[in-house]
């Protein structure tokens, strides 16, 4: 079949005999697919205040509400969730074949799925945990001739040899200082260095060569290089890499506070662009150029790539060869617009089924921008364990008349209506009481929706937006009345 539309994405997916399976910490993160399958069930880690309105698409198995205690304890992943005899239990009932839809495979999981006959529909971790070191990324952007910035892999050993001004000399004032050993993302491990106060604390902090638990053996150390963090999600097909639009990353924005590391991920704005057309063709090729050289070592689908744009140049900082944060929210916008959302090529792709794009006109589609926003808001300290307060839906912003009000129980993105309305989503989380708080700091307590970019040009959030945000904390924290 030749894809033009979604509804072509839809047909085909229809005419495939078995189940399809999300598989997610949150239902909300595995939603997208819900909009061209059929046969879709999704299998979730966390209890969520908006699972009534989620289960109004697909039907959804959430752990945490079939069990009296906290259902995992220290591995929070996929491989973990489907190890659980109850959810195995929920998944042996649905019909074969059964494909599973990941944000990435993990070893663990790649032996249940061999045991149970599960098709899953990601990069082995082998491959994934090839493509995804720090070193595999410097030597592929020599190889292909992409842009560099100053800087090298270094053993754990370099941060307590050599001081702060044997780096200035190299790298200049201020550089970056990341943990390779840290694989989750987010900004974990990542850390700026401006003065030599700075780097003092990080060698204090990095003393036992450890962090967040993780044996460390390496750093990574380059120069800071000012400009724009920016993003694209690419799809590797047989066909060739499909390719976003250039999208503006949110990073240590001010609702963010204290945090111990920098460039904490924040969101994603889009239609705002502070970049040139000479920049945006620049950031297409490169992802191209690293879609089509990973194709050749086997992979297959969603990954993304970070960059930063300044007014000269577009500088590759990293790949992350698994689904990633600017999902689902991106693929939103592309329902919106009529695209086919990303996620159909990747499954696809993992599928022995033939078909047929016209990769330039896709790539064509996806490069139109459409406005929106989506702001990752994380817990408090005081974050109000079993608080379901916090109601998912449309809300508008209204400080003539008292703040923020709730309008009605919706988590469709299209019935935001103005830019003093959003939506509250993928979340909050609904703890028990006799579960331990969680340690991490990047710990999420909701997903805000806009559909305006939140940023002006200079990166300034907007009130509303800030106002928003600061009022969900203040909310689960039961700062405020209900």
């Amino acid at each position: 079949m030749f894809i033009r539309d979604i509804g072509q994405i839809r047909a085909l997916f229809q005419s495939l005999p078995g189940t399809f399976v999300g598989v997610g910490m949150t239902a909300f993160t595995r939603i997208i697919p819900a909009s061209f399958l059929k046969n879709y069930h999704i299998v979730a880690l966390h209890k969520t205040g908006d699972l009534p309105l989620l289960r109004k698409q697909k039907p959804i198995f959430c752990l945490e509400e079939e069990t009296e205690s906290p259902a995992l304890s220290s591995a929070q992943n996929s491989a973990s969730l489907m190890a659980h005899p109850l959810v195995r239990q929920f998944v042996d009932v649905l019909s074969h074949p059964k494909y599973f839809f990941l944000y990435q495979d993990y070893p663990e999981l790649r032996s249940l799925a061999e045991t149970h006959g599960w098709h899953l529909l990601a990069n082995s971790p082998q491959l994934r945990q090839s493509v995804g070191k720090r070193e595999f990324f410097n030597k592929m952007t020599v190889q292909l001739g992409l842009p560099q910035i100053p800087g090298d892999i270094y053993p754990i050993g370099a941060i307590h040899q050599k001081g702060y001004e044997i780096w200035r000399r190299s790298l200049g004032p201020v550089f970056v200082v990341q943990l390779p050993e840290i694989e989750r993302g987010g900004g974990r491990g990542t850390f700026f260095v401006r003065t030599e106060g700075d780097y003092r604390q990080l060698q204090g902090r990095l003393a036992e060569n450890r962090w967040r638990d993780t044996p460390l053996k390496t750093i990574s150390v380059n120069r800071f290089v000012v400009g724009v963090p920016a993003s694209v999600v690419a799809c590797v097909t047989r066909h060739g890499t499909l390719v976003s639009a250039l999208q503006r990353q949110l990073l240590d924005l001010p609702y963010c506070k204290d945090f111990a590391e920098d460039g904490v991920f924040c969101g994603h704005a889009w239609g705002v662009s502070p970049w040139s057309k000479t920049a945006q063709n620049s950031a297409f090729e490169q992802a191209c150029k690293m879609g089509d050289f990973l194709s050749t070592l086997g992979y297959k689908g969603i990954l993304g790539i970070d960059f930063i744009v300044n007014q000269t140049e577009v500088y590759p900082i990293e790949i992350n060869p698994r689904l990633t944060g600017a999902l689902p929210m991106l693929s939103l916008l592309h329902l919106q617009s009529g695209t086919i959302p990303l996620e159909a090529f990747h499954m696809l792709e993992f599928l022995d089924i033939p078909y047929r794009i016209d990769r330039d006109a896709l790539n064509r589609r996806y490069a139109q921008t459409v406005p929106g926003s989506h702001l990752l808001v994380f817990r408090s300290r005081g974050y109000n364990t079993g608080s379901v307060s916090l109601k998912p839906g449309l809300y508008e912003y209204d400080p003539m008349n008292g703040g923020i009000h709730f309008l009605r129980e919706t988590l469709n993105y299209q019935d935001i209506k103005s830019e003093k309305q959003f939506i509250l989503s993928d979340g909050p989380r609904i703890e028990k009481s006799n579960e331990p708080p969680s340690q991490d700091s990047h710990s999420r307590l909701c997903r805000l929706l806009f559909s305006y970019p939140v940023v002006d040009m200079a990166g300034r959030l907007s009130s509303q937006a800030l106002s928003a945000a600061a009022w969900a904390r203040e909310k689960a924290a039961g700062e405020n009345t209900p």
